[in-house]
């Protein structure tokens, strides 16, 4: 979990200036046992906000 927090991160500061609205993590059991996901719902700021 710490490795995937931090590239979710590293994604967020790749896309410049954004506004950061929600974060979903989910986890699925699978036959190789569990699989993490974060969904990231964002917008990109612009100088007119």
């Amino acid at each position: 979990m710490p490795a995937l927090l931090r590239r979710v991160a590293d994604s967020i500061e790749e896309l410049g200036k954004v506004e950061v609205h929600d974060l979903l993590m989910h986890t699925e059991i699978t036959a190789d046992g569990p699989w993490h996901n974060i969904t990231v719902y964002f917008d990109y700021v612009t100088d007119e906000r």
